[in-house]
């Protein structure tokens, strides 16, 4: 519960958010903010947080969204010099969306659907360096879900191969996301935003032919004999 519950009155703020009206990045202007704050003594020291609830409005086309970010004291980083940075959660309502980054997720697990659109706020918000770690999640995910077999995330992969769900194009690019996921989780580095694009594309294809393309063909086969016996 938060010990404090304010609006702040002197705002002139804008930021590079995704506009689901024009379906890309735009300019919004902040237009009212809120902040809560809670603080709590506990006996080993005491911890705070506050979180912002903020309004903001597209500068090309006026549509609103909403952002919350939440900060708490336990969840922070060290900056190159040594300074602590805390690190915000921030959720974006409602949640951002682009044609050039969508996946098909009409039979995919609920598990993997939520780990995707997780990937997908990170990278609405430029936040690549989260993102590109988890699109390498979601590769993981996919093989250990159809149970390709091998130990670590290389040989589940190459198992894939094998079991001829992708061809040599295909697999070499699903090592460089492994890759660059691992560069992404242990040295920080990112993918660019059109290697990211490119990477969703081939887990797309993957959807379809483990996932979307056999759950269709069933409920065709379903549909057609029960059409023929009545």
């Amino acid at each position: 519960m938060f010990g404090t519950f304010t609006r702040n009155a002197e705002i002139d703020s804008r930021k590079r958010l995704q506009c689901n009206e024009c379906r890309r990045q735009t300019i919004h202007t902040l237009e009212a903010q809120c902040v809560g704050r809670w603080h709590e003594e506990h006996r080993f020291g005491a911890i705070y947080g506050w979180t912002e609830f903020s309004l903001y409005r597209c500068g090309a086309c006026d549509e609103v969204c909403f952002e919350k970010k939440s900060y708490f004291s336990e969840q922070y980083d060290n900056d190159d010099d040594g300074t602590i940075r805390l690190i915000p959660d921030e959720v974006q309502y409602p949640p951002p969306s682009s044609a050039d980054f969508a996946f098909n997720t009409e039979y995919t697990p609920a598990d993997l659907n939520e780990l995707i659109e997780e990937m997908l706020y990170a990278l609405a918000g430029s936040k690549l360096k989260l993102a590109t770690v988890a699109l390498r999640m979601v590769v993981e995910f996919i093989v250990n879900d159809t149970k390709c077999a091998g130990r670590g995330l290389q040989k589940k992969i190459e198992d894939l191969h094998t079991k001829g769900h992708v061809d040599e194009v295909q697999l070499a690019l699903l090592h460089k996301i492994r890759e660059k996921g691992n560069a992404g989780a242990h040295e920080r580095i990112a993918m660019s935003r059109n290697e990211m694009v490119a990477g969703i594309g081939l887990v797309n294809l993957l959807l379809e032919r483990l996932y979307n393309g056999p759950a269709r063909q069933a409920d065709v086969i379903k549909k057609a004999n029960h059409a023929f016996k009545s």
